[in-house]
């Protein structure tokens, strides 16, 4: 009898769900009707017609992303396994602030945060980087083309492929970075068996396998598609330098280093905020590649804050809801220091060009 009831409840939360999802969008559509229909509206038909455009999308945006921010702030206050009971009724405890009490004395948050941290300092690198290359590929010269066509390859293959293909290259047994080291320390010889044997006076690191140089592995992989980003906008920001200004300058005999600090680089000042907000964003929210290439490891020296929140979520720690949402928290609060910069940067910009 328990079974029957357990199944027929399970099947009767479908029809459920469309019923609630039928309802919204007729809701959607009748809402729709009565704004279109109202005089203030026929009134005012050029100052709503934008926000009717942007409805949709704000009511999607809100179910998906501002509504679990907040969902999972508050998850963050109880211990939760992530289940609910059989009749749907939600089985967790509040519990306050022990989840943050946890956090502050648990070393692998803090070995996830300073990796963090290690992220966006070096992933900033991705920058300058990518502007000389876009110095570079800006010419007409024959075959360009295909170069800017290598340069960009890596920004539009998958993270994940990135990260499997490092992977490979960093194994110290067959490797592309084991290939390289032979030439250098080791040689083929005949074992007393008459066998050709490779005999290397160093043996080749081990990257993913050292603590100490994994986190650095990783994030070399995760520059490579970085600044092949980075590079996009800034050949897209110096297509659109103005080349009266240049031409003027080199009537004044300027040209080099001065050149791109006075003329070219102002002009780059849009695409550099946008490769800046990008990829402190990327650094922050760093996942793809730690979970292909060491999953955390070795002992958790690897660990960024996504990834220990997921792992503790659904991975080594499932079960500990609560807790990975006290981590998403972390995760979001310093995020939200970052983007709130950047959208006061452009509030001032925009101020400064009226």
């Amino acid at each position: 009898m328990s079974t029957f009831n357990y199944e027929k409840r399970t099947l009767a939360r479908v029809p459920a769900f469309l019923i609630r999802v039928t309802l919204l969008v007729v809701a959607l559509i009748a809402l729709f009707i009565a704004i279109t229909n109202s005089a203030i509206y026929k009134r005012n038909k050029i100052a709503f017609s934008p926000w009717i455009f942007l409805s949709v999308g704000l009511v999607f945006f809100s179910v998906y992303v501002i509504i679990p921010i907040f969902q999972s702030i508050s998850y963050s206050f109880t211990r939760w396994d992530g289940l609910y009971d059989i009749n749907g009724v939600w089985t967790g405890e509040w519990i306050g602030l022990h989840n943050y009490v946890v956090l502050w004395d648990d070393p692998k948050f803090w070995t996830s945060l300073w990796n963090n941290f290690l992220w966006l300092g070096l992933f900033m690198l991705a920058v300058p980087i990518g502007l000389a290359l876009a110095l570079f590929l800006n010419q007409t010269v024959r075959g360009i083309r295909i170069y800017k066509s290598l340069f960009f390859f890596p920004f539009v293959i998958s993270q994940v492929v990135v990260g499997l293909i490092f992977a490979w290259a960093y194994n110290p047994e067959f490797g592309l970075l084991a290939e390289a080291w032979g030439i250098f320390f080791c040689e083929d010889k005949t074992n007393i068996m008459g066998n050709l044997t490779t005999v290397c006076s160093i043996d080749p690191p081990s990257i993913l396998g050292d603590e100490d140089y994994a986190t650095y592995g990783i994030i070399a992989a995760g520059l490579w598609p970085q600044i092949a980003y980075c590079m996009i906008l800034y050949l897209t920001g110096l297509n659109n330098v103005a080349h009266d200004q240049i031409e003027a300058a080199r009537l004044d005999n300027a040209k080099g280093w001065n050149m791109l600090r006075f003329i070219i680089w102002p002009q780059l000042q849009p695409a550099t905020f946008i490769a800046v907000v990008v990829t402190v964003v990327g650094a922050l929210r760093s996942f793809d590649m730690v979970a292909t290439m060491t999953q955390g490891g070795p002992f958790g020296s690897t660990n960024v804050l996504s990834y220990y929140m997921f792992d503790q979520a659904v991975g080594e720690g499932v079960g500990r809801y609560g807790y990975g949402s006290s981590i998403a928290t972390v995760l979001f609060a310093i995020m939200l220091v970052f983007i709130s910069g950047f959208l006061y940067r452009m509030y001032q910009d925009e101020r400064e060009g009226r």
